[in-house]
């Protein structure tokens, strides 16, 4: 059962934390860069009387909050393959080394 942990359990524990952390910078990122961008792309002949440049980066930035970049997708879709192979790879192992602990006890 250690093997087990040590071996397939701990390691994508670790891929799925590591990788998430960097998502998360990286749509931080993202969203830091891209209100900056938007605050030097506001038309001032578009804001009605009652808004304020503020309220616009707000509601523009609601509405592409939902939505990821490429890189994002690039990390998204690199995370999960890498996660996938290595359960792939090691888990026949892993349950293999299990199935032997059981049996021989």
């Amino acid at each position: 059962m250690f093997a087990f942990v040590w071996e397939l359990a701990l390691p994508v524990t670790v891929f799925v934390y590591c990788y998430g952390r960097i998502f998360y910078v990286i749509r931080q990122y993202n969203r830091i860069s891209g209100s900056v961008s938007l605050d030097q792309g506001i038309n001032m002949a578009t804001l009605s009387a009652g808004q304020n440049v503020g309220q616009v980066q707000q509601q523009e930035s609601e509405a592409t909050a939902g939505v990821m970049s490429c890189t994002e997708l690039n990390i998204l879709q690199t995370m999960t393959v890498i996660i996938v192979c290595f359960v792939l790879c090691w888990s026949p192992a892993s349950v293999a080394s299990v199935v032997q602990t059981i049996l021989v006890c």
